[in-house]
């Protein structure tokens, strides 16, 4: 990182310029400050380059491939023009060094550490081959080292999928030392090269030398295609792995399917502690320091002034689906994304805005955590909860409609209906937003509030909570059009509760108390007959079910119900009408929103971003009874299903503005975001 000289420019489209990051063939990566006071890394292509149609092909090209990749281990695009005199391509920022820095400067990473970096590798490969792309240079140079786990960067090899062949015959690999056979020997490549590499890259980690040697470039190419991998020192539970990736036949290495299952199932450290070694953790403290004194600095009053004359700015096309990152092969890679530690999300943020092209000035779409998502009968808006406020989006073209004027803390949409609580009140609107009826407390003075909420699709029916000032919950069960119902004294706290879209049967999740069961109980409305039961826990129990994580959904016709406990890491389906399992499945601790398909076939069960290093979020095959691998897009919170299969919304609450990501409902690729 060195200051600005006097032919560097002061901005780049709306970012502010901080400093140069480095410099290379293809142009300079600097770090500026983005409209929002984020910090970026902006790649400019050299002017020369600009005068060649070809290379500015390549260049589009893999901005718009780069789009098909997200997840938590490539670094995001948050902006790019390609149309500027000097195109230019806005990346996250990570404050830390390269894998090959950080190795040759502290030595080689412990067995823990080895683990999440060969994990989040895998989770990267995922997300670069689902999107059609190869890296084709995976190496110690083109990984980052950050709190939150391994980035991979710099794409500029990598190729788009053309016809259904990755890459031609007779192409130019990568760096020798991690290079394939196949591509030594002018094979067809496939996603098993980038295996091959990745493999090499944990050696490099473990030993501090690559699994070939080094040497003359001829040298170690033949030792690649003939020779064996030197894996002393490797730790010997990784071994047998690392081996089986780097055999010679592409069809005998693992997938990175297989890496991230097979790993997931072992120890790795908790976020609590983090995952790298602490000299690496001090280097990355350095850099943010450094980082800091850069910024200062930089940020001199002149500087202040200059930027409010700056001349007039292009609009940027905004990527909001891209995550990828083309670094300059420049020495240095650095580039700030989402942290692993929850803490630090609230410090380092992923930008950008809606991918139709809105400046990412105009400010994010949400500013508060996004607290659920549902789909009105037909589709064509998804109804967002955020900071109490419910807003309809035409999710296919991100633009968002008249907000609902009330405020929600609790809120519900199935078929043409809405329903709203705040504090003591239940409101229930059509979609035209035009109140339909309201609940109010029979005591005016009694203080209370509305904190769970669920309706039917076509019946006028809500299940509600009401839990008043001293911590005493009700459980209420109201036809809104006779103004009749039924309601229950619960103990403590709701943990979860759900009315089936048919209105038949109603769940509620209970806490344990006195001689019962923490427990899912399944009732029937007509009579409140219990028909399904799941226990949570032992009676008297110390933890309460409302302090574990639990998930209830019931399917789109209300034949079948699903419960995902945390306590007892279970995911279970139940047949109502028949009255027998469906399905069992195991699911981790930490689950965020659980949610049946449009036609029943799948289930999903999301997690927080935060978590994803570790399970990723899951999809339940419901007739084989098989779980479906997501490959690279991870399910992420409050999964939701539009009724008629056309996508499935996610929310990634880990960014300070929330991101809401859009997935081919049968790939499970991104196809666009709203920020």
């Amino acid at each position: 990182m060195r200051p600005l000289g006097p032919a560097d420019p002061d901005h780049i489209g709306p970012h502010r310029v901080l400093a140069v990051l480095g410099a290379g063939g293809m142009g300079k990566v600097y770090l500026a400050r983005t409209p929002r006071q984020q910090l970026t890394a902006i790649k400019v292509i050299h002017r020369d380059l600009v005068e060649d149609p070809s290379f500015l092909n390549r260049f589009g090209r893999e901005v718009r491939t780069a789009q098909m990749v997200r997840g938590p281990f490539t670094p995001a695009i948050l902006a790019a023009d390609l149309e500027a005199s000097t195109p230019w391509m806005a990346t996250e920022y990570v404050p830390g060094p390269t894998l090959s820095e950080a190795v040759r400067a502290n030595g080689p990473f412990p067995e823990e550490s080895l683990r999440v970096l060969t994990l989040g590798l895998a989770r990267a490969l995922q997300a670069i081959h689902t999107a059609g792309l190869m890296h084709r240079d995976l190496k110690p140079g083109n990984v980052l080292i950050s709190p939150r786990g391994p980035q991979v960067i710099d794409f500029g090899i990598a190729r788009a999928v053309e016809g259904t062949v990755l890459t031609k015959t007779g192409e130019a690999f990568g760096t020798p030392a991690y290079t394939s056979p196949e591509a030594i020997l002018g094979q067809t490549q496939s996603p098993a090269s980038d295996v091959f590499s990745l493999a090499g890259v944990v050696v490099f980690a473990a030993t501090g030398e690559p699994p070939f040697g080094r040497g003359r470039a001829a040298e170690v190419l033949t030792r690649v295609a003939g020779g064996e991998p030197r894996l002393e020192g490797v730790p010997a539970s990784l071994c047998p792995l690392l081996d089986r990736c780097l055999a010679k036949a592409p069809e005998e290495r693992p997938t990175s399917d297989q890496i991230v299952h097979e790993l997931s199932a072992g120890p790795l450290p908790s976020a609590e502690h983090g995952w790298l070694p602490a000299q690496v953790g001090q280097e990355i403290d350095h850099h943010r320091r450094e980082l800091q004194r850069v910024a200062t600095t930089a940020e001199s009053p002149r500087l202040q002034a200059s930027s409010t004359t700056h001349g007039r700015r292009r609009t940027a096309l905004i990527i909001g689906a891209a995550t990828a990152a083309l670094l300059l092969a420049a020495g240095t890679g650095i580039a700030l994304l989402r942290p692993w530690e929850a803490e630090e999300a609230t410090d380092q943020a992923a930008e950008g805005d809606v991918s139709s092209g809105t400046p990412d000035d105009s400010g994010p779409a949400f500013t508060d955590t996004v607290q659920g998502t549902y789909f009105g009968a037909d589709g064509d808006l998804l109804y967002v909860h955020s900071e109490d406020r419910l807003t309809p989006w035409d999710w296919r073209e991100g633009e968002p409609q008249q907000a609902f004027e009330s405020p929600m803390s609790a809120v519900d949409v199935k078929g043409d209906r809405v329903a709203g609580g705040h504090e003591g009140l239940l409101t229930i609107w059509n979609l035209e937003q035009n109140e339909i009826a309201s609940y109010t407390p029979d005591d005016p003075d009694r203080s209370s509030y509305i904190d769970g909420v669920s309706i039917a699709s076509d019946q006028p029916v809500a299940l509600f909570t009401e839990r008043g000032s001293e911590g005493d919950t009700t459980l209420r069960l109201w036809n809104w059009e006779t103004d009749e119902g039924w309601e229950e004294k619960v103990p403590g706290q709701v943990a979860a509760m759900s009315l089936s879209p048919d209105a038949a049967h109603l769940a509620v999740a209970l806490p344990s108390y006195d001689d019962s069961h923490a427990r899912v109980e399944v009732r029937e409305t007509d009579g409140l007959e219990q028909v399904h039961e799941v226990v949570h826990d032992d009676p008297g129990a110390e933890e309460s079910l409302s302090v574990n994580n639990l998930e209830i959904a019931f399917s789109p016709s209300g034949d079948l119900i699903a419960i995902s406990s945390g306590h007892l890491e279970t995911t279970t389906v139940h047949d109502l009408v028949q009255d027998e399992p469906v399905a069992e499945f195991e699911s981790s601790y930490s689950s965020e929103g659980l949610e049946f398909t449009h036609d029943e076939s799948r289930l999903l069960l999301g997690v927080s971003p935060n978590q994803a290093l570790r399970s990723g979020g899951y999809q339940w095959d419901l007739e084989s009874g098989e779980e479906l691998t997501s490959t690279t897009t991870l399910i992420y919170e409050n999964p939701t299903a539009h009724p008629a299969g056309e996508t499935i919304v996610i929310t990634d609450n880990t960014p300070r503005s929330p991101v809401l990501i859009f997935l081919d409902p049968e790939t499970l690729q991104n196809t666009h975001e709203i920020r």
